[in-house]
């Protein structure tokens, strides 16, 4: 028997409020957890403050039409490239968000805090693993890319009364065949009785 078609289901409808912190960023190849209701954990680190337009997910693509010698029209078009990118804007100035603007080695924070980064011009390119993490009630929504690099980064405008804008745009790139990571599940564990997670070292037990 097929399966029966879409309904009018506004449980389906998600609001994209952050999950907590919402934001993770990790060393290229780390994976999203592996169920919804699993938080992110160690090499996963918070990326922190997000302006509040949010993170914003792009898709973009080639195609070239095949058009017959028997007809003026196409009778296919392929698809001969794909890009997907995650663009927001950082609000907090460290060494892991200044890095990633400047597509620089995150530099070593001094005991007091200060960071001294060195932007050079025969630095290769840097790579991420970055995780979105949103919770709409009762269910979860997530976009990660497993290995990403910068791709664009807005202007920094510096000014008074206002927060200064890191504006990064990240591409996800081939990851064995894996060029991203979405997930659309329970914030709950299937089972768990109560209604709340548990914490990853009891469910590691």
């Amino acid at each position: 028997m097929p399966p029966a078609p879409p309904t009018l289901n506004p449980e389906e409808v998600q609001v994209g409020t952050a999950n907590g912190p919402g934001i993770w960023v990790a060393p290229p190849g780390t994976a999203l957890p592996a169920d919804t209701w699993e938080d992110f954990a160690a090499p996963w680190r918070l990326l922190g403050y997000l302006s509040e337009d949010g993170p914003t997910v792009g898709q973009s693509t080639d195609t070239e039409d095949l058009t017959p010698w028997q007809s003026r029209v196409p009778i296919r078009s392929v698809i001969t490239g794909r890009q997907i990118t995650l663009q927001f804007i950082m609000w907090q100035l460290n060494e892991i968000t200044l890095a990633m603007y400047f597509d620089a080695d995150p530099p070593t924070v001094g005991a007091d805090g200060s960071i001294d980064m060195e932007l050079r011009s025969d630095a290769p390119t840097h790579l991420y693993a970055v995780g979105i993490d949103t919770r709409d009630g009762d269910t979860v929504f997530r976009v990660g890319f497993g290995r990403a690099s910068l791709s664009d980064a807005g202007d920094m405008q510096i000014t008074s009364g206002a927060a200064v804008p890191l504006d990064v745009t990240l591409s996800a790139l081939d990851d064995g065949g894996r060029l991203g990571y979405v997930q659309l599940g329970p914030a709950d564990e299937p089972g768990n009785g109560n209604g709340t997670r548990r914490a990853p070292a009891e469910k590691a037990a």
